[in-house]
């Protein structure tokens, strides 16, 4: 009965984050680079990232590659060999302008976590740095998931529940989605 009660907090919290019931549902597809060795981990990362954007209205399609990527498709690539004196401190980057694509840093993000908080951390760069391009700018929150950097209490907040999406970021994200529907609709297949 504790399992559920708690289950049902959380789906409620996030349904009144997002605004559950006054925005439409927008799919989005993301490539992200095959790398087998770390399959599972990206696979429990893009489950919690899926249910992290699903109360905003975007239901993410994954798929492993970039083969055949749809051209409006927001394509990840993974660097396990970061140089140092690439984006010194960064997990990850996106350029959301002119392009739609993110580079993550896994060795740093692995770095940063440990077994349990692994693919939870993941699937919070993941939505955030997916966030930069559906907004269509490089800002941050106060807090929250755009926050530009996360701290000790957000790693531990992460463990227990995804962090949350600001108003600001929902609303920009929602005018992101749909600056993006009319380019989709006439892009070249």
């Amino acid at each position: 009965m504790h399992i559920t009660a708690i289950t049902t907090m959380i789906l409620m919290a996030s349904a009144a984050n997002g605004k559950s019931g006054d925005h439409a549902e927008h799919n989005l597809t993301v490539c992200m680079e095959l790398v087998p060795t770390l399959r599972v981990t990206i696979g429990e990362a893009q489950k919690i990232a899926s249910r992290m954007f699903a109360p905003v209205g975007v239901m993410i399609n994954w798929r492993g590659g970039f083969r055949g990527c749809p051209a409006q498709a927001i394509q990840v690539s993974i660097s396990n060999r970061t140089p140092e004196n690439l984006r010194p401190g960064a997990l990850a980057y996106a350029r959301p302008y002119g392009g739609a694509d993110v580079q993550l840093f896994y060795d740093r993000i692995a770095a940063a976590a440990d077994a349990v908080l692994l693919p939870r951390l993941l699937a919070h760069v993941l939505v955030h740095e997916i966030t930069h391009i559906l907004e269509q700018i490089s800002r941050h929150s106060a807090y929250g998931i755009m926050k530009a950097r996360w701290d000790r209490e957000d790693y531990v907040q992460m463990k227990l529940m995804p962090l949350p999406f600001a108003d600001e970021d929902i609303d920009l994200i929602r005018k992101g989605l749909a600056a993006r529907a009319p380019r989709a609709l006439v892009a070249p297949r």
